[in-house]
């Protein structure tokens, strides 16, 4: 009996895909991240290969209409995996899993190539009467836009949050700027810069979600201007610490509690004037430090939103965008082998006494109802700034003087008096 040979969609369709897994392989246990454990990313390691293995066994016998949408859907995960591995070698040069990467990358196009040819060439088949076959392609085009919101788009969205690249850090901005290496509370080794204080109380300053030490550096400045001690560092994955990238943060409240015993060591600082002042996804971090380490003294949260599913179903209950968040949340899990703590509205009842800055744009609508809600479900201590046409974290540089009396007043009033 003579052994049926594929066609060519298939050998194009597993070609692409084993290509792709090669990478998924290498990037989860060869390559890793520094100071990533060998079983972190087994998890999402194993559902794409059991997904992947799944498809490329069924692929020959789905119809046309179901070969081109897995094409498009396994082909457009491959392409943002791969164009984050792309802009690093284009940013810094290529390393580690970036070879595959670009494999990757070149094995999404091809199968969402793919996934174009498909339709085109059996766009006769099936349907008998012009009519039904119009009406297949409306079904496809209706089930494509759910697909693309409940799955494409949010794990498209996860992949981002847990893969983007490190930027290069430099050199210090000025002489004063003393780089410094510690460990978070699970031993990852992180990296950052310290000036030292000139008033015994020192500010930890956490950056937001896809940025590194250098986003919190006009942070930095204003607070060193006013003689606090300043630390900025690299939260996990980011910059030139150990780690796997995490951009809501899940995790960082280990680093910041490395941060904190740095400071509290220093000779420079009095351990018991130590604050906080978190950006975006630092600033959900600082919220969440600040309930069980009580030698925070104070915290600045500019920014602060929402960090897990339940965070989002607390404001907005379930409606219409859950099954996006959901699929969104439950993605960052899986890819990076973590999880959220509790919901924020939780935690920030229990920062009291911990004096508590709550600051929002309110151009992101969302940020703002976030924070009334933060603010409302606090206790006192707690003080809520909502600028009105505010962009996210850029109260600094937007109202630079109120920025200063607030965050200088409230740091003085915890740390410094007394």
């Amino acid at each position: 009996m003579t052994a049926v040979r594929p066609d060519w969609e298939t050998v194009a369709f597993r070609g692409a895909t084993v290509v792709g897994l090669l990478h998924g392989i290498d990037d989860a246990f060869v390559n890793r991240q520094p100071g990533v454990a060998l079983g972190q990313h087994a998890l999402a390691a194993a559902i794409a290969l059991a997904a992947g293995i799944a498809a490329v066994v069924v692929f020959p016998r789905l119809r046309p209409g179901l070969r081109a949408g897995l094409s498009l859907v396994l082909g457009v995960f491959a392409i943002v995996n791969g164009a984050l591995h792309a802009v690093h070698i284009e940013v810094d040069g290529a390393a580690a899993s970036d070879y595959t990467g670009v494999l990757a990358l070149a094995a999404g196009l091809v199968l969402v190539a793919l996934g174009i040819v498909i339709p085109f060439r059996h766009r006769r088949d099936g349907a008998p009467t012009r009519a039904r076959r119009w009406a297949k392609r409306v079904v496809a085009v209706l089930a494509g836009v759910l697909v693309l919101y409940v799955l494409v788009g949010p794990v498209s969205g996860a992949i981002v949050q847990t893969h983007k690249h490190r930027e290069p850090i430099g050199d210090p901005p000025s002489t004063r700027y003393e780089p410094v290496v510690f460990h978070a509370s699970d031993g990852l080794r992180l990296s950052g810069w310290y000036v030292r204080s000139r008033n015994r109380a020192a500010v930890v300053v956490v950056h937001g979600g896809g940025g590194d030490r250098t986003g919190a550096l006009r942070h930095a400045e204003l607070l060193a201007r006013h003689g606090f001690g300043v630390l900025v560092y690299d939260s996990r994955g980011r910059g030139e610490s150990e780690g796997s990238p995490n951009a809501l943060g899940w995790g960082w409240e280990k680093d910041v509690v490395g941060a904190l015993e740095l400071l509290g060591d220093r000779t420079d600082v009095d351990s018991s004037r130590i604050g906080g002042l978190g950006l975006s996804t630092g600033a959900d971090v600082l919220i969440e430090v600040a309930t069980t380490h009580r030698e925070l003294k104070a915290v600045v949260s500019d920014g602060a939103t929402a960090r897990s599913f339940a965070d989002v179903r607390n404001l907005a209950g379930i409606d219409e965008t859950a099954p996006f968040f959901w699929t969104f949340t439950t993605a960052v899990r899986v890819l990076s082998g973590t999880a959220p703590g509790e919901p924020l509205e939780d935690l920030v009842a229990r920062v009291a006494p911990t004096p508590l800055l709550l600051i929002a744009s309110g151009n992101a609508q969302l940020e703002s109802d976030y924070n009334r809600l933060y603010a409302e479900a606090a206790r006192e201590p707690v003080e809520l700034w909502v600028i009105p046409d505010g962009t996210h974290t850029a109260a600094i540089r937007e109202r630079p003087e109120e920025y200063e009396r607030r965050v200088i007043g409230l740091f003085r009033q915890a740390l410094l008096s007394g």
